[in-house]
């Protein structure tokens, strides 16, 4: 394939994909809101899987095609770049007030998500090859049905105080504890958008996941690289668009949520499914940026913890973390 052609897909590809999550986002918001899900479930679930569909849809494509340097590589560059740049520039711009859901029950999930993984890249191999294969695979998806099983059962807690003692707001000001935005689009709308967005997601996911690969050979950079960075920033986009939006609007559970969630996601839903389909053979260099998510993550747990808010201070340090994150990764793939 041509580079000119391998760069026109990889951009089309992007743009397809946040398109196609920003479509999905708000036609599922829509029918949480019919349904009487506050805006922390919504965030944690709804928003959630709609931003991190562009991370399943490289993961997979890149796992059925034996690309495993992309598949898991974007799942643990999107990580750290929902963790460190879209939190940091949400706290940025205005401080994040953390739910205490969040520093209880969702950020310690999250961190036990990437903290498994450290020891299931030395317990099982495949053809001599660190890697994460189906049985491994499979007990991340269980995993996952244990979180979304308190999902759940908090969405159910919500909707019978909504129903009980509180009403749904009709106008455009901010919810009040126990109450639910009124939906802004029609149901049969609210489907044709999730599903013009799923379309847009999987075929962007595909576009992406071939010029990636493309560009990387035509360069010599590693399909390791490519992944932690193009790739990841790539499809986590629809993340740092749809949580710097909420930071503007105030709407701190959905800013954080979506956050915390998608990294959930990613590990326990997109990584287990992939390892399912075909083991997902790991690089050696994975182990450092592993540790460096979890070190991260109880990071991000600590400064919630201290004040319960994500300060401009904080955003600012995450923000310059992953500057210097990178910058590392990008000399690490340099030839020696």
């Amino acid at each position: 394939m041509e580079i000119w052609l391998a760069i026109l897909l990889l951009v089309v590809g992007f743009v397809l994909l946040v398109k196609g999550a920003d479509f999905f986002v708000d036609g599922a918001s829509n029918i949480a809101r019919y349904l009487k899900i506050s805006t922390l479930i919504i965030g944690l679930t709804v928003v959630a899987f709609g931003t991190s569909l562009p991370e399943a849809a490289v993961s997979i494509s890149s796992a059925v095609q034996g690309i495993d340097d992309v598949s898991f590589g974007n799942i643990i560059g999107s990580n750290i770049f929902n963790l460190l740049l879209t939190l940091g520039l949400s706290a940025l711009i205005l401080p994040v007030v953390v739910n205490e859901d969040i520093v209880k029950r969702d950020l310690p999930i999250s961190i036990l998500a990437a903290l498994i993984l450290i020891p299931m890249y030395y317990i099982l191999h495949e053809y001599g090859y660190n890697a994460l294969v189906r049985v491994e695979g499979l007990i991340l998806l269980l995993l996952f049905s244990g979180f979304m099983f308190l999902m759940v059962k908090s969405a159910n807690k919500t909707r019978n105080e909504v129903i009980n003692g509180s009403s749904i707001i009709k106008d455009s000001g901010k919810p009040k504890p126990n109450q639910i935005e009124a939906p802004t689009m029609s149901k049969a709308k609210s489907i044709v958008m999730v599903l013009v967005g799923i379309a847009g997601i999987v075929a962007g996911g595909i576009m992406v996941t071939n010029g990636a690969k493309e560009i990387a050979l035509f360069f010599g950079m590693s399909e390791w690289l490519v992944g932690l960075t193009i790739v990841s920033i790539g499809t986590s986009l629809p993340e740092l668009v749809t949580s710097v939006m909420a930071a503007i609007k105030k709407e701190n559970d959905i800013a954080i949520g979506n956050v915390v969630g998608s990294n959930i996601f990613n590990i326990l839903l997109i990584l287990g499914f992939s390892s399912l389909i075909a083991p997902v053979k790991i690089n050696p260099t994975a182990v450092f940026d592993l540790v460096f998510l979890v070190v991260t993550s109880i990071i991000v747990l600590i400064f919630a913890l201290r004040e319960r808010k994500l300060g401009r201070l904080e955003g600012g340090l995450l923000t310059l973390m992953y500057i210097g994150y990178l910058a590392y990764i990008i000399i690490r793939d340099i030839p020696a």
